[in-house]
């Protein structure tokens, strides 16, 4: 999806697009063709630069008739061979899930920041540390984790995460306030097994999907 160029110069991009969840609104209306419908997309928005883009990738063909975007679809069949290389980007939302209990002396499930559980515990030790560093290796820690079911392999020297951020925006009438912090990483990796990684690239990887996380973008790498 990219910018109509009348759009950009009259604003009206800017007027739909004013945070995170609308962000997720205007990629949900492109496919909610009726109300139970569920999730069958994933989708990476690159919004801030001077050309604002959304990649997507569905199971069925976006639906739009607005005059903001330009789509162009095509069928997205790749051929996977094990042991191929391939550089892949991708906009991770990295959090590990422990079960705590609570004052009701119930244990309950609570997803934590990857990255700001990393950070509390060298606190806590009084250890001096780089955030940059920290999230290099706490991103990559959380690929690795993920990469056997996935089908692949990483090839962690060649492997870059940045751009650690939190989103907050307030959903549905309640306006209940969501926090979501991304990362975002490329580099190189190995299939392992075709047929786990074609499943990964359609499901996506990790938590967050409705609201941009867990695409992976992939092309041949060079040997």
């Amino acid at each position: 999806m990219t910018l109509d160029r009348e759009a950009a110069i009259s604003c009206r991009f800017r007027d739909l697009v004013t945070g995170p969840y609308q962000v997720h609104e205007v990629i949900w209306d492109l496919f909610a063709d009726h109300p139970d419908r569920k999730r069958d997309f994933l989708y990476r928005a690159e919004l801030t630069g001077r050309d604002p883009v959304v990649y997507l990738l569905s199971a069925r063909k976006p639906v739009y008739e607005g005059n903001v975007w330009n789509i162009l679809s095509k069928p997205f069949h790749p051929v996977l061979q094990k042991d191929d290389l391939l550089n892949f980007r991708i906009r991770v939302n990295p959090v590990v899930t422990k079960t705590e209990p609570d004052p009701d002396r119930k244990r309950i499930r609570h997803r934590h920041d990857v990255i700001m559980d990393a950070k509390r515990r060298l606190n806590e030790a009084n250890s001096s540390f780089s955030m940059s560093d920290l999230v290099q290796q706490e991103s990559v820690r959380w690929l690795r984790q993920r990469s056997e079911k996935g089908g692949f392999s990483l090839y962690e020297d060649r492997v870059i995460a940045g751009g650690y951020r939190k989103m907050q925006f307030s959903q549905g009438r309640k306006k209940n306030t969501i926090s979501i912090s991304v990362v975002d990483c490329d580099g190189v990796l190995r299939v392992t097994d075709p047929d786990l990684f074609l499943q990964m690239l359609c499901n996506g990887l990790g938590p967050a999907k409705g609201f941009g996380c867990g695409l992976m973008m992939v092309k041949r790498a060079a040997v």
